[in-house]
C-alpha cells in the first residue's frame, strides 16, 4: 500500500524511486521460489505412477528374509537415474520407520529398469534406493523391483505405507511420486493370513461350523474352525474331513485384489504342508492350475502318499487360468504348497465381498501316529 502511494506522487525523488523498486524486488526475492524450480516442473511434470502394488511373499509380524516386490506403471519416457522407497507409519506426512522393519543391506534381485549398471542401497533403515549407472528412455510400461532379506513389522494387525519415487538425476528432479500404497501385517503365530493392501482395503477372516455346506455340498463341513486355526482333531482312516473359512474383502482399488494360499517351509524335506516329528501329510496330488477331485491316499510307506492335505474355493471366477476350475463339477482340490496358488480373485472394486474355502485333509491306515501341525498362509495383494 505505501509502495503504490509513492509511485503516484506527482513529485518524488528518483533517488528514493530506485531505493523503493529495489526493496521491492528484495521482498519478491525472498517470497516466491527460484525460476529454475518452475522451469524443472515444466519440464519434467508428470502423473502419479499407476497400476502401483506392493507384494510380499510372508505377512507374518516379525519375519526375516521377506521378499518385497513392487510394481507400476511408469507415466513418462525419461530416463530414470533414481528410484527412493520410504516404508512409513503413514500414507503422508513426515515417514516415521515402522518399529521392527528393516530393509537390511538390500538385494535387487530383479527389476526391469532401462539402462546399465545398478547400485542399491539403503539411506535409512527404513528406505530402498536403486541408482542407474547409465540411465537411458523408459517405455511406458510395467516396472518391476524386488528386494529380498527385508524384516517385517513387528507391530501385529497393522497397515504400513510405501512411498515410491522416481529421479531424472540422484534425487533433486523428481519425475514421478511420491506415489502411495500399502501392506499389512497379522500377527506372528496366527494362520498367518498376510495382506498386500492400500489406505482403504480391508481383510478378514471368519470360522465356519460344522454342519455348513460348502462347494455345492450339503452339509459336508465336518469340523468348527476359527479365525486362526483349522483344528481338524482326530482323523479317521479312509474319510475325507472338510473345514472351511470365510474371507471378506473391501477394496477401493481400482483393478480389484487376488488372494492366494500356501502353507510355511518346515524343517522336513519337501517342505510337507503338516508334520509331527519326523512323519509327515504330503499335498493332495491336484495342483492350483488344475485343480481335481479329492482321491483317497494310497501309499504303503509311512509318510509318503499316505496323507494328502489341500485346499479349495468357491469362487468361480477367478483371474487366472480356466476361471471356475475350483467349483465346476466340484468341489475341486489344490494341493498345498510353500508358493502361492490363486484361491480368490475380483478384477473390480468391491466391498464387503465374502468367499468361502475349504481345507481338507485324510490318511490311510499306513500313515504315522502323532500330532501333526502346519500353518496355512493367505497374502491378498490389489492392484491400484
Amino acid at each position: 500500500m505505501n509502495y503504490m502511494r509513492i509511485l503516484s506522487a506527482r513529485r518524488i525523488n528518483l533517488r528514493y524511486i530506485r531505493k523503493t523498486i529495489l526493496v521491492a524486488f528484495l521482498i519478491l526475492a525472498l517470497t516466491v521460489p527460484p525460476l529454475a524450480n518452475f522451469s524443472i516442473g515444466n519440464i519434467y511434470a508428470a502423473s502419479p505412477l499407476t497400476n502401483y502394488k506392493i507384494g510380499i511373499n510372508n505377512s507374518q509380524s516379525g519375519a526375516t528374509d521377506v521378499t518385497y516386490t513392487f510394481n507400476w506403471t511408469t507415466s513418462g519416457t525419461n530416463p530414470i537415474k533414481q528410484i527412493d522407497i520410504q516404508v512409513c507409519t503413514t500414507p503422508s506426512g513426515t515417514c516415521n520407520a515402522p518399529s521392527g522393519f528393516s530393509s537390511g543391506t538390500p538385494t535387487l534381485s530383479a527389476d526391469n529398469i532401462a539402462g546399465s549398471g545398478r547400485t542399491v542401497s539403503a539411506p535409512t533403515a527404513n528406505a530402498f534406493r536403486v541408482v542407474v549407472t547409465t540411465p537411458a528412455t523408459q517405455s511406458t510400461q510395467s516396472m518391476n523391483l524386488t528386494f529380498t532379506g527385508v524384516t517385517n513389522p513387528t507391530s501385529d494387525n497393522t497397515t504400513f505405507y510405501t512411498r515410491a519415487t522416481t529421479y531424472s538425476d540422484t534425487g533433486s528432479t523428481i519425475i514421478d511420486g511420491p506415489t502411495v500404497a500399502a501392506f499389512a501385517v497379522l500377527t506372528s503365530s496366527s494362520i498367518a493370513v498376510t495382506a498386500s493392501v492400500d489406505p482403504s482395503f480391508t481383510f478378514s477372516i471368519a470360522g465356519v461350523s460344522s454342519g455348513a455346506n460348502f462347494n455345492g455340498g450339503s452339509g459336508n463341513v465336518d469340523v468348527t474352525t476359527t479365525a486362526t486355526t483349522i483344528p481338524f482333531g482326530t482323523l479317521s482312516v479312509g474319510d475325507q474331513t472338510i473345514a472351511a473359512h470365510d474371507v471378506t474383502i473391501s477394496s477401493n482399488a481400482l483393478n480389484g485384489y487376488q488372494v492366494t494360499a500356501s502353507h510355511s517351509a518346515g524343517l522336513l524335506a519337501g517342505n510337507p504342508p503338516l508334520a509331527s516329528g519326523s512323519a509327515n501329510v504330503d499335498s493332495f496330488t491336484g495342483s492350483n492350475a488344475s485343480p481335481a477331485t479329492w482321491s483317497s491316499p494310497n501309499g504303503t510307506t509311512a509318510s509318503t502318499n499316505t496323507g494328502f492335505f489341500g485346499y479349495s474355493t468357491e469362487d468361480s471366477s477367478l483371474c487366472t487360468g480356466t476361471v471356475d476350475r475350483f467349483t465346476n463339477g466340484g468341489p475341486n482340490w489344490a494341493g498345498s504348497s510353500t508358493t502361492g496358488g490363486e484361491l480368490i480373485c475380483n478384477a473390480n472394486a468391491v466391498t464387503g465381498q465374502t468367499t468361502r474355502i475349504g481345507w481338507a485333509i485324510e490318511v490311510n491306515a499306513y500313515q504315522q501316529p502323532g500330532l501333526y501341525s502346519g500353518t496355512a498362509i493367505l497374502i491378498a495383494t490389489p492392484t491400484y
